[in-house]
């Protein structure tokens, strides 16, 4: 039996100033620049309630939020409104394009920015809430990704940024382009969302401050098909796959995101919207198995081999590959060593660490949250999991059609297959060592094992949210 179904929306504008920006939140390699606009920078909030069920999700221009910045969001909007903290979703777009909000422990003009228009469009959109109709639908966007990771012979793996050659290698990608509409009692919309699964990094390196593909896309479809109702971005499990181009520019990013649109157009205002039979909302925080860190031997086999790739660059500017990773070959001498030297220094951190007693740990905790409207299942990581575990998780699911989402509720970086991290590279292997090296971050990758926990976590929450709905 259904109950009634009520939703509201709102959305703010979060597009920083280069006063507000340009101190603390540059993103280290990538030259964010404030003299032109992309697309501009939102928060878009959508409300829901179900009976005893509520979620508010907010859904950001950024290419990212720590957990402690989710945290701290999401504790703000929950003191505003009275919901539980675990009703509320906080999610990231990825777009590359966007400065980083500054550490907490710092001065953080942008994040407080970020903070207070978010806590506004969640306080808005619950205020809004009205009786509702939700419905969603399909299609796909073929040739819009490729898989970045190439394999090699000897189990290693290449990190390509070359469309042609990603395509060329037969890895996966998804190009499920979902859709998900919800109207008011009449018909006319409330909110939509739409879930693509690429990285948003049209443009890389000097970038104007921009939302990307994913600003351009929901912005149209705003205008042009939801009567100027916000239209959210669900950034889909990809953390191995990129949008078409990479290293363009603002008009590849800007044509993409119309292409999309359009795409997503017709299926938008072809859904036939209904009070779901069921919704359901559940959250719970997964411990992922992290590697044992490396032995003092290997350690400073790993110095020695920056070390030596950084001086040979003076006399061999061509060099790419270090520790199984490779540098773009056509890079500055200087882009190389800014793009290595961290790798060195995390290996010096591990071993004074290991000889000064430091235990590690064996696991890391990852927060999961998950809605059900009717057949369809969203599921929310902070991690950014590979795109074959999306495509596993939804074709092991209970439900119809099975989403799996990246950076929600925190930012704990690349999870991959068992098969993905015995080749190691970029994502599964070195990304770590570009953080901070402090406490309260993860300093270790993910375990050989980490992928299956987090597939095996996600059909757990959803099972029991379907049993729970006796379904």
């Amino acid at each position: 039996m259904s109950t009634q179904f009520l939703a509201g929306a709102a959305v703010r504008d979060i597009t920083p100033t280069p006063e507000i920006a340009g101190k603390h939140s540059l993103r280290p390699w990538e030259n964010v620049r404030f003299d032109e606009l992309g697309s501009p920078l939102r928060v878009k909030g959508i409300a829901m309630e179900s009976g005893d069920m509520r979620v508010i999700l907010l859904a950001l221009d950024l290419v990212g939020l720590e957990n402690a910045q989710c945290d701290a969001i999401r504790h703000e909007v929950s003191d505003a409104i009275g919901l539980q903290v675990e009703d509320i979703i906080v999610t990231a777009s990825h777009s590359h394009s966007t400065p980083n909000c500054e550490p907490l422990d710092g001065p953080h003009p942008f994040f407080t920015l970020v903070k207070e228009r978010s806590v506004e469009a969640a306080k808005e959109a619950w205020t809004v809430r009205s009786p509702a109709r939700v419905g969603h639908g399909i299609t796909y966007a073929v040739g819009a990704s490729f898989n970045q990771n190439i394999y090699l012979p000897g189990d290693r793996v290449k990190y390509t940024r070359d469309f042609r050659e990603g395509l060329a290698s037969g890895r996966p990608v998804d190009p499920r382009l979902n859709v998900i509409r919800v109207d008011d009692e009449n018909g006319k919309p409330i909110a939509g969302w739409v879930r693509f699964a690429a990285h948003p990094a049209c443009v890389i390196f000097d970038s104007p401050v921009s939302a990307e593909y994913p600003g351009y896309m929901t912005d149209w479809l705003s205008q042009e098909c939801a009567g100027g109702a916000p239209v959210l971005f669900g950034y889909g499990a990809s953390g191995d796959v990129n949008c078409i181009p990479m290293f363009g520019t603002e008009d590849d990013s800007r044509n993409l995101g119309l292409s999309l649109a359009h795409q997503a157009a017709p299926v938008f205002e072809g859904i036939q919207t209904a009070t779901p039979r069921r919704f359901m909302v559940g959250s719970r925080r997964v411990d992922l198995p992290l590697d044992p860190p490396p032995s003092v031997e290997v350690l400073d086999g790993e110095i020695k081999e920056v070390r030596d790739f950084i001086q040979a660059l003076d006399t061999n500017p061509d060099l790419e590959w270090v520790l199984g990773i490779n540098c773009v070959k056509d890079w500055s001498v200087e882009a190389k060593r800014a793009y290595t030297q961290p790798l060195m220094e995390w290996a010096e951190y591990i071993k004074q660490a290991i000889q000064a007693g430091r235990q590690f740990p064996a696991s890391w905790p990852s927060a999961l949250a998950a809605m059900v409207i009717d057949d369809l299942g969203l599921v929310f990581s902070s991690c950014e999991p590979f795109t074959a575990l999306g495509l596993e998780l939804a074709a092991r699911s209970p439900l119809q059609e099975t989403l799996l989402m990246a950076l929600s509720n925190g930012a704990n970086a690349y999870v991959g297959p068992s098969g993905d991290h015995r080749r190691g590279g970029y994502q599964l292997h070195t990304n770590v060592r570009y953080g901070k090296l402090a406490e309260g971050q993860r300093l270790l990758p993910y375990g050989e094992n980490a992928g299956d926990c987090l597939i095996r976590d996600c059909l757990a929450m959803l099972n029991d949210l379907c049993h729970t709905d006796g379904q």
